[in-house]
């Protein structure tokens, strides 16, 4: 991304949650960084699904569809082990 990458984006995000005291909003990583450290990197920024490429449409279909507004992340990660 020009400006940012994907690890700023999430922690800014985050960020201007806590300060307005709003509701963590789902954030799903697809990357082709497929490392645990990446991973881990990613989930201690706050993003709650980590997808590395190539990524099956059939999932990235099925997590969307099963994804409601007021889903915890642990729900989300149930959701795509059922895949």
């Amino acid at each position: 991304m020009p400006v940012m990458d994907g690890m700023e984006a999430t922690r800014a995000i985050r960020k201007l949650e806590r300060e307005r005291r709003q509701k963590p909003v789902m954030i799903i990583a697809l990357t082709g960084l497929a490392s645990a450290r990446t991973q881990q990197e990613a989930f201690s920024n706050g993003i709650n699904l980590f997808l590395t490429k190539p990524v099956r449409f059939n999932e990235l279909r099925k997590i969307l569809n099963d994804w409601t507004p007021d889903m915890e992340p642990q729900d989300l990660m149930a959701s795509k082990r059922g895949i």
